[in-house]
């Protein structure tokens, strides 16, 4: 029981410090995230109608006169073959 109680104070201990922290540093850390976050002219990449049916591409492609750019790949999405 005493092993529970110290796990949960444990788990417990760094959220009561989250909570008393000041505003400044909620401010600084606020300000860290915005600079690490993209901007939203660095995700136009996400406007792009992407279709994962090459059925249905090459249909409204033929239908819109426009080409295909075709995205393939062999392995892992993140390089770890």
């Amino acid at each position: 029981m005493r092993r529970a109680a110290a796990i949960v104070i444990a788990l417990w201990f760094p959220c009561l410090g989250a909570t008393l922290a000041d505003d400044g540093a909620k401010t600084a850390l606020d300000e860290e995230i915005r600079k690490v976050l993209p901007r939203p002219e660095e995700e136009r990449w996400l406007e792009v109608p992407w279709r994962s049916d090459l059925a249905l591409a090459r249909f409204e492609a033929n239908e819109q006169g426009k080409p295909i750019f075709l995205w393939l790949m062999d392995g892992d999405p993140l390089g770890c073959t």
